[in-house]
């Protein structure tokens, strides 16, 4: 099922439950909710107001686990959106470090959080602890094994832009992930193709191939429109852009930037948009 498609439906899990007087089921539904929508692409504007209503409900309802899952996806959305975070929403490693089963949902949120506000060591050094955990225990349900899926996505990507090289471990990684993003693509290609793509223009890229790396970064534009995730769509046009800076097309990197903020836009997280922006000018100071 598109991403989009499941979101709708645990709406729909979480209104019913309000309209019985379940709000045990409505706030299962509704955590299930935000964080399909959050991968989605979902205006971060909205989601925002979604999880904030949320937030209210499970503090009537006293549920402390609960309101710790809300809470982290408070902080994500509100980062990822404005680098601001909620004074109520507030997260440290150390305050969730004995709350059982939460460790790897924190993990994911950090993975996503360094990765989108440009920290990719930080990334990877969350999605190796994440690595870790896996080894010693399977994913328990769809829903984590989402968050390992993405998780193993973003550590791929940040291989090629971290400060550190991106040597023979660090490809081997992106490898792996693409053997990952592959595995769930025969499943719905709606939801990876644009993932696949983006890791072989990569490592295309990384490898001086120059001409394989556009065509893929092209698709994996097209694939992440094709889906409606314009998050992904994007960061496509942001990682293409690179890819031409890096061999002197200056217009076509300008062009793929200028998409990139549309996207990003949409999508609702200024941070991103500034991020852009800063790129674009920099370009416009090499031109003039």
């Amino acid at each position: 099922e598109p991403l989009q498609s499941c979101a709708c439906m645990l709406k729909r899990g979480f209104v019913v439950g309000l309209s019985t007087g379940d709000k045990q089921i409505a706030l299962m539904n509704g955590v299930q909710y935000v964080q399909k929508s959050l991968v989605s692409g979902t205006n971060l504007s909205i989601l925002k107001k979604e999880c904030d209503y949320q937030m209210r409900l499970i503090e009537e309802l006293s549920s402390p686990m609960t309101k710790m899952y809300m809470a982290a996806f408070q902080e994500t959305v509100s980062m990822l959106a404005a680098k601001k975070i909620p004074s109520n929403s507030k997260l440290s490693d150390e305050e969730v470090s004995k709350a059982e089963g939460f460790s790897e949902a924190l993990i994911f949120h950090r993975v996503l959080q360094n990765f989108w506000l440009g920290r990719y060591s930080r990334c990877l050094y969350y999605a190796e602890k994440s690595s870790y955990c896996a080894e010693k225990s399977s994913p328990s349900s769809d829903i984590s094994q989402l968050k390992s899926i993405l998780i193993i996505f973003y550590r791929g990507l940040s291989c090629f832009h971290s400060k550190r090289t991106c040597g023979r471990r660090h490809m081997k990684l992106a490898h792996t992930a693409i053997v990952v993003m592959k595995e769930k693509g025969e499943i719905s290609s709606w939801n990876y193709q644009c993932k696949i793509h983006l890791l072989e223009a990569e490592i295309f890229s990384a490898t001086d191939k120059k001409d394989k790396a556009k065509v893929s970064f092209h698709a994996a534009i097209s694939a992440a429109r094709s889906s409606k995730f314009v998050h992904e769509q994007g960061l496509a046009c942001e990682l293409a852009a690179l890819h031409c800076l890096k061999y002197g097309d200056i217009d076509d990197a300008t062009d793929l930037l200028e998409q990139a903020i549309e996207c990003y836009t949409k999508w609702g997280s200024q941070v991103k948009i500034d991020c852009i922006t800063k790129q674009l000018e920099k370009i416009a100071t090499r031109k003039g």
